[in-house]
C-alpha cells in the first residue's frame, strides 16, 4: 500500500534504477559466439496494411551483443512513435522514490526467516556472495528484497542500466514520441499487491536461482538472439513464474491490459514499434495471440 517514502540505503537508491529490470534482465559476462540475429519480430496488420510491430526484448545485454537486423531497423524506420514498458527514461532518484513509498513494512521478520528451510542456504549462499545481511533489508517486504537481490547480483555481472534493448532503441528512435504501457509506481504497484505467500515464492526463487551455477541467462539470450519462441515460452513457465498467483500478476493480467492498450492504440491511427520483455510475447497467453484474438494479423518478420 501506499506509505510516506522512506529512505533507502545508499547502496540500494543507486541500484534502484535496475530493479525494474532485474527479474527479466540478462547479464550473462560475455555474447554467445557472433552468428546473424533472428530475434523475433512481428508485423500487426489488417486488411489494409501493417499498422505496427511487436518486438520481444532482453532488457540488460553484454557489451557487444549483435542483436540488430534489418527487419528491426526498416520497422524502426516506419513506425510513429516506440511504446515500452515503461515510457519515461530509467531514473534512480524516481525508483527509489517510488520504491520507498511501497517497500516498507514496519516490525517484518529478517528476509532469512520468511523463506522455507530448504531455501535458507540459498539464501545464505546470495548473502555471502553479495556481500549482504539481512539488516541491509530491515522492515523491506519480501518482493522488494527480491528485486534487489535479482539487482545487485546483475550488477555484479555486469548489468548498467543503459544497457539492453531499450537505451538502444530510445536511441535510434530519435525526436519521435515514447510512450509506455505502465509508469514506475504501477509497475512496483503490481509487486506491493502481491499476497505475502506469493512474495515469499518470489523470494525463494530468486534467490534459490542467484545462488545456482548454471549460466541460465546465457541460455535465455541465447533462445533470443535465435528468435526461438517456443523455447523462451518454456523458460517463462520456469522458476518463479511457474507459481500460477506469480504468473497471473507478473505476467498473464499485465498481457491483457496491454493488448487492449495497443489494440486502442492501433485502432486510433498509431504506428507503434512496441518493445517489451521476451516472456511477454511468447505462448498462447503472450501478446501476439492476444492481438489476434483481437482481430489483428499478426506475423512474424523473416
Amino acid at each position: 500500500m501506499m506509505r510516506p517514502p522512506r529512505p533507502l540505503p545508499r547502496l540500494l537508491q543507486l541500484l534502484a534504477a535496475c530493479l525494474l529490470v532485474a527479474l527479466a534482465a540478462c547479464g550473462a559476462a560475455k555474447p554467445p559466439p557472433a552468428e546473424p540475429a533472428k530475434v523475433a519480430l512481428w508485423a500487426i496488420s489488417d486488411s489494409t496494411g501493417v499498422h505496427g510491430w511487436l518486438l520481444g526484448t532482453v532488457h540488460s545485454l553484454p557489451p557487444g551483443t549483435q542483436w540488430h537486423r534489418p527487419a528491426i531497423d526498416s520497422a524502426i524506420a516506419e513506425a510513429d512513435r516506440l511504446v515500452l514498458e515503461i515510457g519515461e527514461p530509467l531514473d534512480s532518484g524516481v525508483a527509489g522514490q517510488a520504491l520507498g513509498r511501497l517497500a516498507f513494512t514496519p516490525g517484518l521478520p529478517p528476509p532469512s526467516e520468511r523463506v522455507g528451510p530448504r531455501f535458507r542456504g540459498d539464501l545464505a549462499k546470495v548473502y555471502k556472495d553479495l556481500s549482504l545481511t539481512d539488516a541491509q533489508f530491515k522492515d523491506q517486504e519480501s518482493w522488494a528484497v527480491a528485486l534487489q537481490i535479482a539487482a545487485i547480483g546483475g550488477r555484479k555481472q555486469g548489468m548498467e542500466p543503459d544497457s539492453g534493448v531499450e537505451p538502444e532503441l530510445r536511441r535510434v528512435i530519435g525526436a519521435r514520441p515514447i510512450t509506455g504501457l505502465e509508469t514506475i509506481d504501477s509497475q512496483f504497484g503490481i509487486f506491493d499487491t502481491l499476497p505475502p505467500r506469493a512474495q515469499t515464492v518470489l523470494l525463494e526463487q530468486v534467490a534459490h536461482e542467484a545462488a545456482d551455477n548454471r549460466d541460465d541467462d546465457k541460455d535465455m539470450l541465447a533462445l533470443w538472439l535465435r528468435g526461438d519462441e517456443l523455447g523462451i515460452a518454456r523458460e517463462a513457465q520456469a522458476g518463479f513464474l511457474a507459481d500460477p498467483i506469480l504468473r497471473g500478476a507478473l505476467l498473464t493480467r499485465r498481457n491483457l491490459a496491454w493488448a487492449d492498450q495497443i489494440n486502442a492504440m492501433l485502432k486510433g491511427g498509431g504506428k507503434p514499434f512496441i518493445a517489451v520483455g521476451a516472456a511477454h510475447v511468447a505462448g498462447v497467453d503472450g501478446l501476439p495471440r492476444l492481438l489476434e484474438a483481437r482481430g489483428w494479423l499478426v506475423k512474424r518478420v523473416y
